[in-house]
């Protein structure tokens, strides 16, 4: 640590103790007496920073370090080594080191100990002879060598300094429509590599809807659409995403939005009453599977089961937005009649419903994932609720059928729900989906929108009706994710070069540092000196 000269930046890097007196351990505190500086510019801003006199420079013969030299840092360190070379044309070699540094180096270190005070995601970067990065896991390293190279692309030489960074939410990412809009393995795996540099960390993939069956399948093959991705390229998306530490949540929509599924198997689809019984030929086809019919529940089973193992994730998405809204119900009866005879007197098809999701939650638990799911059908009142360990992904304060079958955030997150913020407003990319119109104003959501406001409807007029703001510490509160809704009138490049500065403001506010710029302006002049889009 011999070239830091500040008294701020001593006290700062003492505070990293390497094997403390009689325990081994090694711990971070935060500093008592030291004003945090301005950090150096990235997206999103380091959480912390305390400046040193001198610079860093990196050199012809710098080296990337390792410690412990185990293969998942080895990986890390060639990672890093393959990233520089991107940014300043030449690749410093990984070799193993607790030790002998030169000035100049990279020191890339593990220790779990620090856990407590950065998290799963949090690092600490060292500038001063080398540049050292230490985290508690895989993950804050690489999100510290994230910041090594949007520092590298403004230049090779760095002012010494010490920081300690770590996200405020544990979910920041993006949700791609892949049924109503065809995207490319290509084109996914792209945005992955975005999405690592700007330290989001999950890709919410939209499989099926009524448009598109967008996933291959053996189960039911019949249903698989044009172009679909098949099982090799998901195995490809899933190790690029891990290389880059992003969690890929698939979604498979039932009990609603099937039509793609039930065009091709008609009779396990919810009938309205009029049909119900009909001798005569089929001349009603819904998007919702008839969840009080065995071979239906049979049929959801058989997908769960094709599904389940191909996506090693913790997350499971069923989707299960608007599947019925109370005025629907006398629309088919049988659900109500099912109701009562299967949860009692005052049962309601509210009741059924919530049984599904809990049928598809225990078949998730039983390999070990989590069910998600959106939240409009987590409303109204009945005897059987959602299980508590579903998440709920919150999108609206009114369903757009035209009832008011969702609650409010706050409201899920008393009930011990985790919950994410996907609110339309400002967190939709679309063009014309129901009452949602055009993109959200950057300007304003960089300056004043935060991750614990959920707003609702925006009009045509652009005007968001209701806003509501849970505590921003509320423990449930899991993120934030932009979502890609289609059919969009631009290509599929267009989209990307259009949700990049999107991604990068949600970076920002997900992350919950200082904002590294007071208006949307200098944030966008920000992109460029970081070397964003990539």
């Amino acid at each position: 640590m011999r070239g830091v000269r500040s008294g701020t930046i001593a006290v700062a890097l003492s505070l990293i103790a390497i094997g403390s007196a009689g325990s081994g351990s090694t711990a971070i505190a935060r500093p008592s007496q030291a004003d945090p500086h301005r950090p150096p510019l990235t997206i999103p801003a380091l959480r912390q920073w305390y400046h040193g006199e001198g610079t860093w420079h990196l050199g012809e013969r710098a080296r990337i370090l390792v410690w412990p030299a185990r293969p998942a840092m080895v990986r890390l360190g060639k990672q890093l080594a393959t990233d520089v070379r991107a940014e300043v044309g030449r690749r410093p070699p990984v070799v193993e080191g607790r030790g002998g540094y030169r000035r100049g180096d990279i020191v890339l270190r593990h220790s779990r100990d620090l856990a407590r005070s950065l998290g799963t995601e949090g690092y600490a970067l060292e500038v001063s002879r080398v540049v050292r990065i230490s985290a508690p896991t895989s993950t804050g390293i690489f999100y510290g060598g994230r910041t090594l190279v949007q520092l590298l692309h403004q230049g090779t030489s760095l002012r010494q300094g010490f920081g300690l960074d770590s996200p405020r939410y544990p979910e920041r990412g993006l949700m791609v429509d892949a049924s109503r809009t065809t995207y490319s393995t290509r084109w996914v795996l792209r945005e992955i590599h975005r999405l690592a540099a700007l330290k989001l960390n999950v890709l919410h993939l939209h499989l099926t809807d009524d448009q598109r069956w967008a996933i291959d399948s053996r189960a039911y093959p019949s249903v698989v659409a044009k172009h679909a991705f098949s099982r090799a390229d998901i195995r490809r998306i899933l190790r690029v995403a891990k290389r880059n530490h992003v969690m890929v949540i698939p979604e498979f929509e039932m009990p609603g939005h099937m039509a793609s599924f039930l065009s091709r198997h008609p009779a396990l689809e919810l009938k309205p009453a009029a049909i119900v019984g009909s001798s005569t030929s089929q001349q009603y086809v819904t998007d919702k599977l008839d969840i009080t019919n065995p071979k239906a529940l049979a049929a959801m089973r058989r997908i769960l089961d094709e599904y389940l193992p191909l996506f090693p994730g913790r997350y499971w998405d069923m989707g299960c937005d608007e599947y019925l809204s109370p005025a629907e119900y006398a629309v088919f009866p049988q659900l109500a009649a099912y109701a009562v005879t299967h949860y009692g007197p005052g049962a309601t098809p509210a009741d059924v419903i919530h049984a599904f999701i809990n049928a598809v939650d225990r078949i998730v638990r039983a390999h070990h994932k989590t069910l998600r799911i959106w939240s409009d059908q987590m409303g109204g009142t009945g005897l059987v609720p959602v299980n508590n360990d579903v998440v709920a992904e919150w999108w609206s304060s009114a369903s757009p059928l035209g009832d008011p079958v969702t609650v409010a955030p706050s409201t899920l997150l008393n009930r011990g729900y985790q919950v994410l913020n996907a609110g339309w407003y400002p967190n939709y990319y679309t063009d014309d989906l129901g009452p949602v119109a055009g993109r959200a104003d950057l300007a304003g959501v960089y300056q004043s929108w935060a991750v614990n406001q959920f707003d609702g409807q925006e009009l045509t007029t652009g005007t968001v009706t209701t806003r509501q703001t849970v505590p921003a510490g509320s423990p449930g509160l899991l993120g934030a994710t932009l979502n890609v809704w289609g059919p969009l009138k631009e290509s599929t490049e267009q989209t990307a070069a259009g949700i990049e500065p999107h991604l990068a403001v949600l970076a920002q506010k997900t992350w919950g540092s200082r904002l590294p710029t007071p208006t949307y302006q200098g944030f966008s002049r920000a992109m460029r000196r970081v070397g964003l889009p990539r």
